[in-house]
Order: C-alpha cells, then structure tokens, then sequence
C-alpha cells in the first residue's frame, strides 16, 4: 500500500519539477511512511512522486518508481499483486531476470513481456498504477477490477494531475481547484461522489478495470485521454449458470477462497485482520487461522453500553479458533476526536458515518500489524442485504397498482404545472422538490431508479442547494440495460458498480491509510466475484438463509450458535451529538456568514433544517452530517 502523485505539463515544463512533485508525494506521507521518491523526464513534460509502506521486499530493491530493466518503462504502484510469485516464474522461463523479491518488479518486468494489458489480466490484486512507456512518449493509468484502490486524474491551466488523492495536487502552482457542482448534487444524494465522477471541476476517477492512455507528444488536451476497459463486472446470466448441487458449489467456491486467502496473507509484515463476529469476517479469520501456524492477530472494537456492539459475537468467534484477539472498547470521544482528522483522511467529502469506528479500528490495528484482511463483500455478492427484499416488495407493490400510478402521475403532474406558474420564491423551490421526491417513489422508470431513490441519504437534494445540476450517473445507464431474470441480482450488480467501490472501499481505504495500514480483501478477489455470479439465486439464498455458501463454507470450522444472528454493522449516536458534543463544531460550519459568502447551498433551507433538529422536532442527525462532511472537507481542502 502506497501513494504516487504526478503532472504532465505538455507546454512548459518547470525546472523545479522534482522539487514540486516532491512536495505533492509529501501530502500521502500516511499512506508510505516508509520510503520516498521522485523520477522526472523534462523531455517528455513529466514528474511522478511515491511514498511507499514497504509490505513485500522491504530492501531498496523495492523502491519506486521503479525503472525497467530495458530502461523503456517506469512505474509506480499503490498496492499488491497477489500472484507475483506465479507471475515470476512465467518470467524466469522466458529468461527474464529479476533483482529482487518485490511484486512491482514482476509487475514492470510482466509489462515489458507481454505488454499493459496483458499483463493486467494476469494479475490477481488491488492496485492503482502508473506507467510511463518512453520509447512510445505515452502515459498510463490503471486500476483494479473492483476499484479497492483510488485513482484521480484531471486537467487544470493546461496541467493534466494524476495521484492516489487529490490533496497531492495542491503544492503544484498550476493546480486551481472548483467544486464541481453536479459532482456536489450527487454527492448530497448519496453521501459520497460515484465514479467516474469527482468533487473538482475537471476531474476525474479512473474507474475500476480501466485502462487511461495519454499521448505525451506535447500536444496533449482536455478530452484527449483514451479509456478503454481490460475486465468488467460480469453480468448474472452471461455465463451458464453452475451446474453441479448446492454442496459442490460451496466446494468450488471454498478452493477458490482459500487460495485467495492463502496468497493474501503472504508479506514481509506482520498480518492481521478484522473480525467482527458476522458471516463474512469470521469465514474470513477461520480460513486464515487454518492456514497459519501461529494464532492469526484479529481486531474487533465495542461501543460500551451501545445496542450495537458486536464485540461479544467477536470475542467468541476468537476464543473457538485460538486466534490472538484484541477488543478496543471505544468510548463516543475517541470517535468525536477522530471527526477532526476526516477531512484529511478522506480525498472528497464521504458521509459514511461508519468511517468513523472503521478509523477508530484501523489505529489500533495499526499498533500490532501493517496489514489486515477484512470480510467486505459479501453481502453484496451473495445477496446479504435484508433492503434487497423490502425494496422488491414494495416495487411489485407499485408494479401490480398501475391504476394508482396513472391516477399519481395525472396529480403530480398537475401539481407540477400549477407549481411552474409561481414566481421564484423559498415555495416554490419546496414543492418542486417534493414533486421530485413524489415522482422518484411513485413514478420511477425503471427498477434502478426506484433503487437509487431508496438508497439516497437525501431523497430532494435540490432544495439545498444554491445551484443544483443534474448529471448522468451509472443509474441513469442502468436504466438502458436489458433486464436480469433475477431482480435480486439486479440490485447486487447494482450495489458492486457504485455502493462497493465508491462507499464501502473508499470508507475502508480511506480509513487503514490514514493510520498507515494495508487492508487486504479476499472476497473481492476477481476470481470469487465471476465465480458467484454463476451461482444461482436460490443457492445465495437458500432454506430462508441468506449468504448460504458462505454460511455453510463458516459451519465447517465454526458452530452456528457463534455466528448466527442479524446483520448489526457500525453505527453512530449523530443525533444525540450534533446537540451535545459536537454541536459548537457543526455550528461553526453552518454559520450563517460561511454559508452565504461559499455559495454552496441555500442558506435558509440548511438553516432550518439545522433549527429543526436542534428544537428535536425531527431527528435530522444523519442529513445533517453530509453538509457538515462536505463543510469540513472544503475548509481543509
């Protein structure tokens, strides 16, 4: 786990470059405390910086960027190919000669060999990367299947910026930031910014399993990038359907997991991992302590006299397998002190409050090892999430009524008419968004948009803010595609194309990198990902269980009575503390001055929601704390 950072600068190239990039790898220090570099190529108009977290091959020979031996490529990498002792062999048997132990050389060497590409689809990791051809003057980036890692990329005064996070850019004196206000739209909806899209004005993230060229002949302009895809998300229903019983389909699934496993835990580093007692970690940790001769290092972290604590199901997971297990018991101050340091974590405003306790576990993780596997994704892949079955209920509900949708759309319509005819006033801007609102859960067009209506943190965006613009997001796209026979499957695709990468995976990279730590994901290995999209639905979800083939692939190390229980995740008390602790703070970032002097958002309407929590006429805690993240954000920003 690294960080790069760099700028190519097609018409003046400045002779301070190495100093400049220097001081922009500086700004993802927590992300590579552990090494520094810089290689520029006036010639070609471009710099990259490093920062490495030595993980695999902890000598120099691990220093990026890293040269190949041809002296054609350069590269830097944030992140781990997991399969690089594989890949290695391949290379030896063609003659190619390795110096060191290090995955990035294998990669570099591999992109020599067969070419980008190729190469890609060889590896089996989570990365961003760079890669600078010189021979061909030609610039590339690149980024894992499912998106772990984070890649920005952008354009401002004539400079194109590339970089793990967009706080590398600001030591550059070409680099001007404005807030995109489409991306800040989007952002009020969901709590977060969706790929492709940025909180900057002409920026950009790579998205996960793509390709991005740029031709560095001193000609190079906004627009002229080519993005082309080297993996994409399987479809359920592109492939046959597996074809063997429900019990050889945990089989082939638990091979697959365990070899995942076992190339994930291979480092120079001690390894770890979080276990919080559910399906998804413990199968996880049961698996690792499996493998290991030592009692594997897990962490889980309890709330004290909170509902939510799941540290007990943890403690017991633990105890069963004889694993080295540490429970940090977080008290509400050590999670308000780290609310200070999320704008710094966090490269765009994110409104997960779970960020939060995922920091909170992720420093005193850091304490005991560099690296921790987690059990993310499985929900997602095997149908986990108990708002698959309401969200389907309630839209067949409206799909078997469609007279009381035409007797709606003829009223809201209506409404809406009568609605344009006022002048613009606070009114008026109210029930144009409560028509919104209306038209979205009664009216949607399709299965996705009624999904992305449901999910969104703030179902009227519009009304909050100054200047609301509307862009086209991959729900929009959705709504293009040929149907699944399988509307569950149809909201999994939908949550591993945006929810996954663009919330869980930032919140959790996020999070382990401001503390300096790896977090490594076996489910997520691409493998597993087309593997479960051959399995059935009514083998995820079997006998009334959810996650069968995980359940099951769990029963065989741990006993049910252990694991089996609804799903809790973290949670927060946002509404009792933006009236206690943190309300001086939140108040300060909703002050009325701030808030008309930045623009951003309508002053009255954010006012008033702000009255209406603190009188405890409603409890807002949770809509509140987007304006504040985004507040935040900007003022550090």
């Amino acid at each position: 786990m690294c960080g790069f950072a760099g700028f190519h600068s097609p018409r003046e190239f400045s002779a301070i470059a190495d100093t400049v990039v220097r001081a922009m790898a500086e700004r993802l220090r927590p992300r590579g405390p552990d090494d520094s570099g810089e290689w520029t190529k006036p010639t070609l108009g471009i710099a990259l910086g490093f920062r490495r977290l030595a993980i695999v091959e902890l000598s120099e020979l691990g220093h990026q960027p890293m040269v190949s031996a041809s002296g054609r490529f350069v590269l830097a990498m944030n992140g781990e190919v997991y399969n690089h002792r594989a890949l290695r062999k391949e290379l030896e048997q063609k003659g190619v000669r390795l110096r060191g132990a290090s995955d990035t050389e294998v990669l570099l060497e591999a992109i020599s060999t067969w070419g980008l590409e190729a190469s890609l689809r060889r590896c089996i990791g989570m990365f961003a990367l760079v890669v600078v051809d010189v021979q061909e003057r030609r610039l590339f980036l690149a980024r894992d299947r499912l998106g772990e890692k984070p890649l920005y990329y952008g354009w401002s005064n004539q400079h194109f910026f590339f970089g793990s996070e967009l706080k590398a850019f600001r030591p550059h004196p070409g680099f001007t930031p404005e807030v995109d206000r489409g991306a800040l739209t989007l952002y009020l909806r969901y709590g977060y910014v969706p790929s492709p899209h940025c909180i900057l004005a002409g920026f950009h993230k790579v998205m996960p399993g793509h390709i991005l060229s740029l031709a560095l002949d001193g000609g190079a302009r906004p627009g002229q990038e080519q993005i082309k895809a080297y993996w994409s998300l399987p479809r359920p229903g592109e492939k046959a359907p597996y074809a063997g019983s429900p019990e050889e389909c945990v089989d082939g699934l638990e091979d697959l997991l365990k070899d995942s496993i076992a190339m994930q835990m291979l480092a120079d580093v001690p390894v770890g991992a979080f276990l919080s007692g559910g399906i998804d970690s413990s199968t996880v940790v049961s698996m690792m302590q499996s493998q290991a001769r030592v009692p594997v290092k897990t962490f889980s972290i309890g709330f004290p006299d909170a509902p939510q604590d799941e540290s007990g199901y943890a403690e017991g997971v633990a105890k069963h397998l004889g694993t080295d297990h540490i429970t940090w018991q977080c008290a509400d101050s050590e999670l308000l002190e780290l609310a200070a340091q999320i704008p710094h974590a966090y490269s765009e405003p994110f409104a997960d409050d779970s960020q939060l306790p995922t920091m909170a576990l992720a420093r005193i993780a850091r304490q005991h090892v560099t690296v921790s596997l987690s059990g993310d994704g499985g929900d997602e892949l095997f149908h986990g999430y108990g708002h698959y079955e309401r969200c389907l209920h309630r839209w067949r509900q409206l799909e078997r009524h469609p007279g009381v949708g035409k007797g709606l759309r003829s009223g809201i319509n209506t409404l809406s008419a009568v609605v344009r005819l006022l002048k613009d006033c606070p009114l008026k801007r109210r029930w144009k968004s409560k028509l919104g609102k209306a038209r979205a859960q009664w009216l949607p067009k399709h299965l996705a948009a009624y999904y992305r209506h449901r999910n969104s943190m703030n179902k009227g965006p519009d009304l909050y803010l100054s200047q609301p613009e509307t862009v086209r997001e991959f729900f929009d796209e959705a709504g293009e595609m040929a149907a699944f026979s399988s509307d569950t499957a149809w909201l999994s695709y939908l949550d591993l194309n945006v929810y996954l990468p663009d919330d869980i995976l930032v919140k959790v990279d996020r999070a382990a990198m401001a503390f300096s730590l790896e977090t490594r994901i076996p489910l997520l290995d691409h493998r597993i990902v087309e593997y479960s999209a051959q399995i059935p639905d009514a083998v995820k979800c079997r006998g009334g269980k959810t996650k069968w083939p995980l359940r099951q692939i769990l029963q065989r190390r741990v006993p049910v009575n252990l694991t089996d229980r609804p799903k809790m995740g973290f949670s927060t008390p946002m509404d009792r503390w933006l009236r206690g602790p943190l309300r001086d703070w939140a108040e300060t970032h909703l002050a009325e001055e701030r808030l008309r002097r930045e623009g951003f958002f309508d002053t009255r309407e954010l006012r008033g929601l702000w009255n209406e929590h603190q009188q405890g006429r409603r409890e807002r805690g949770y809509m509140l704390w987007g304006f504040l993240m985004f507040q935040a954000w900007f003022a550090a920003f």
